[in-house]
């Protein structure tokens, strides 16, 4: 049996996602000269591309998850802004899924930020998927085929309060919040490679904020009558709010094939608000290519003094531009099973000051009122990749 302390072992990137250390690998003012350490893409021997940082280079993250709800694409393109390299989401792009075994193609439906796969879908361990995008522009994007593996069973899970949960060195502080760890029992005789990844939902209470103005029709807007530096506006309905990670947790099996694995830190839940909350945990089992994607991100973040240096390879993964074999698409689509978890916390008896700014609540007046009636108090939540009115499950009413 193999026994974790807290995040001396696992293999823990302090960014949301892929996507989200490009960006801010990419922030950087420096023109960015970028070399390629690995290409994977169907048998092909390893490429390595050299090129530098412009505008209008593509970035993809992609899942197709055996979970409902679980898969998504994520495609931003790279601009500069006054001097600073910054991506984009890309909007408009037609993005599907092709299962290139029965021929079956899920259209993706674009959604603030992201393209998801509709409600019902779900991959099955065995499946082939490939990832098909048309930009605007007309670019065509592919994915090589990735193999949907057998998931591994998680035993437990586990969430454990930390006053001093990670330090911030901007601040120069430690902040405090949720642990959470998982139990598991390896496969013996044989590779596995491991990817945690959650969604956590905690309630809402205010759906909208106007700032210098009113809510109408859906829209903020500016009046002649002057206003409060803000409004907000209540949730007319149950609403929670859902956050990603802030991390990606990978792990190999080399030093614990056939054994049980307990209490492996897998993910870190900041305390943002004292909110109580639902963390939906995913332990997704990779391919041994999609490991090597993430394990080389693991590299570029840890020997490249951090997140604001220029990069030393670029994260090339399965994906090619189609119209132009030269140019570079980075990223990576991966098709995979996932086995969920969920864990209530309940934050009611915790003492430390949360991490989210905590403006007072100011409202429309609503009678009699100085500004365009009728006055706005509640608004709907609107369905979103961040906030949903369908209550989660492991929900626990208080």
């Amino acid at each position: 049996m193999l026994h974790f302390q807290k995040s001396k072992v696992y293999l823990a990137l302090n960014y949301v996602s892929s996507m989200s250390c490009i960006k801010s690998l990419l922030s950087s003012k420096i023109t960015i000269v970028v070399l390629s350490s690995i290409f994977f893409f169907s048998c092909t021997d390893p490429v390595e591309p050299q090129f530098e940082f412009r505008e209008g280079l593509v970035f993809v993250e992609g899942f197709a998850s055996t979970s409902l709800g679980g898969s998504y694409v994520v495609i931003n393109k790279s601009i500069s802004d006054f001097g600073v390299n910054k991506t984009k989401f890309e909007e408009g792009a037609t993005v599907s899924f092709e299962n290139t075994d029965s021929g079956q193609i899920i259209q993706l439906i674009e959604q603030e930020g992201g393209y998801v796969s509709p409600s019902e879908f779900k991959a099955a361990v065995g499946d082939r998927w490939e990832l098909h995008i048309t930009l605007v522009d007309g670019t065509q994007i592919q994915s090589s085929p990735e193999l949907v593996l057998e998931p591994v069973g998680v035993s437990e899970i586990k969430a454990d309060y930390d006053s001093e949960l990670r330090f911030n060195e901007g601040s120069g502080k430690f902040e405090p919040g949720h642990s959470i760890s998982v139990t598991f029992d390896d496969p013996a005789n044989q590779e596995n490679f491991y990817y945690w990844t959650f969604r956590s939902f905690e309630n809402l209470v205010v759906c909208n904020t106007c700032y210098d103005g009113i809510l109408r029709n859906g829209e903020c807007g500016k009046t002649s009558i002057p206003t409060p530096p803000y409004f907000n506006y209540l949730c007319e309905t149950a609403c929670w709010r859902v956050r990603f990670p802030e991390q990606v947790s990978i792990f190999d099996d080399m030093f614990s094939n056939g054994k049980t694995t307990t209490d492996l830190p897998v993910a870190d839940i900041p305390l943002y608000t004292k909110e109580n909350m639902v963390v939906e945990l995913q332990q997704f089992s990779l391919t041994p290519a999609a490991y090597e994607y993430y394990r080389i991100l693991k590299d570029i973040v840890d020997n490249n003094s951090g997140f604001n240096a220029p990069p030393p390879a670029a994260l090339v993964g399965n994906m090619i531009n189609a119209n132009d074999s030269e140019d570079f698409v980075l990223g990576r689509f991966t098709a995979a099973s996932s086995i969920t978890k969920f864990v209530y916390i309940d934050r009611n008896s915790i003492v430390e000051n949360i991490l989210e700014r905590n403006d007072p609540l100011v409202f429309e007046p609503t009678f009699p009122t100085p500004y365009q009636l009728p006055a706005t108090t509640y608004v709907a939540c609107e369905e979103s990749r961040y906030r949903t009115a369908i209550a989660p499950n492991g929900w626990i009413e208080n």
